[in-house]
């Protein structure tokens, strides 16, 4: 089967580089090892390399100038790239984001077309951007019901966009087999401080004088970011990491911050669980799932205070965090992405 996949991001994007781009890539990496043809084509970014990696072939469309450029440009040249090679392809896959819909449904009568939605932001959009927003709001409401086949991460994203779609999760790469105590609180992922919640997690650093926290990743709003932290000696950024350096950064910690608004699933949550360490996150719907599994404790969405008290709580618990451990490991058994693959390819054969 020739698949190819839209989706702006990619694991080096400077400006993204999200769980999307980590979903592709494992998923794919499995399948090519099948037989599977697979093209994913993703947006500029500057040194972006286009050829193969792991028998995927990867193409980058639109501008690396900036990110909004980047995006935007993206969207554009992938339509008209569609346009001219769906034929070359027996199943198409947009990964949805409201910024840039390249209306791959045009073709669904022609060949299997999937909708993939990793993401909501719903109002979030219209606070952030206020009335510049409204397009893409609207995009997001009305465009996912234009698609015959969707795939969501989740129920939650099922729940919001109102669809019945069919739900196939993020996964792990690995889980690690022994564990212990780390001795520092860590954040991993896209530096996005409205999305992220990294606003709250900068004053609960501010306040926690006491608590060593290490930051890891990269994205649009780092100088930002560190400038909000500026002169905290209990804080360390460590940039981008991956592979076995970011595998290291989740085992050496003790646990886990994901203050995030809004998600879709919450890769992380998945990879910390899968090291036998706890996380705690906001108390949104999607992450519901990290506290009912026991790996994780949540805290008041938008509430710094309240966070602060979840961190200085669950640091004074190593029973506890080596109890939450535990039960992160046992989830994460169930969600490797040798599994997801399986799943993923099951639903792909039954649309041919």
């Amino acid at each position: 089967m020739r698949i190819i996949h839209f989706i702006y991001d990619h694991i080096n994007n400077p400006w993204v580089g999200g769980g999307g781009a980590v979903r592709a890539f494992e998923i794919y990496k499995r399948l090519a090892k099948k037989g599977y043809q697979i093209t994913v084509v993703s947006g500029n970014y500057p040194k972006a390399q286009e050829g193969e990696k792991e028998s995927i072939k990867f193409l980058f469309l639109g501008s690396d100038k900036n990110y909004i450029i980047s995006t935007f440009s993206y969207a554009l040249r992938a339509k008209s790239f569609l346009g001219k090679h769906y034929k070359d392809y027996d199943l198409i896959v947009e990964d949805f984001a409201p910024w840039n819909p390249i209306f791959a449904y045009r073709y669904q009568d022609k060949k299997p077309v999937v909708l993939q939605l990793q993401n909501y932001e719903g109002i979030n959009i219209l606070k952030k951007y206020f009335l510049l927003g409204l397009p893409f709001f609207l995009v997001e409401r009305f465009y996912p019901k234009r698609y015959k086949h969707i795939i969501s991460l989740s129920e939650f994203l099922n729940r919001a966009y109102k669809i019945k779609a069919q739900v196939i999760p993020s996964g792990v790469d690995k889980v690690e087999n022994g564990f212990e105590l780390g001795h520092y609180v860590a954040y991993l992922g896209r530096l996005d401080i409205t999305q992220k919640g990294l606003d709250l997690l900068a004053k609960a650093i501010k306040e926690l004088k006491h608590i060593k926290f290490k930051i890891a990743g990269d994205g649009k709003d780092r100088e930002k970011f560190l400038k909000m932290v500026d002169g905290c000696k209990n804080m360390e950024y460590l940039g981008r990491l991956t592979g076995e350096e970011k595998v290291n950064f989740i085992k050496g910690s003790k646990f886990l911050v994901m203050p995030s608004r809004y998600e879709g699933q919450g890769i992380v949550a998945l990879e910390s669980a899968s090291c036998g360490k706890p996380v705690i996150v906001s108390d949104i719907p999607v992450f519901s799932y990290v506290v009912q599994a026991g790996f994780g404790v949540s805290f008041r969405k938008d509430d710094p205070k309240d966070l602060t008290e979840k961190i200085k709580f669950l640091y004074e618990r190593d029973d506890l965090v080596l109890e939450m451990g535990k039960k992160g490991v046992e989830f994460a058994k169930e969600h490797t992405w040798d599994k997801i693959s399986e799943r993923y390819e099951e639903y792909i054969k039954s649309l041919a």
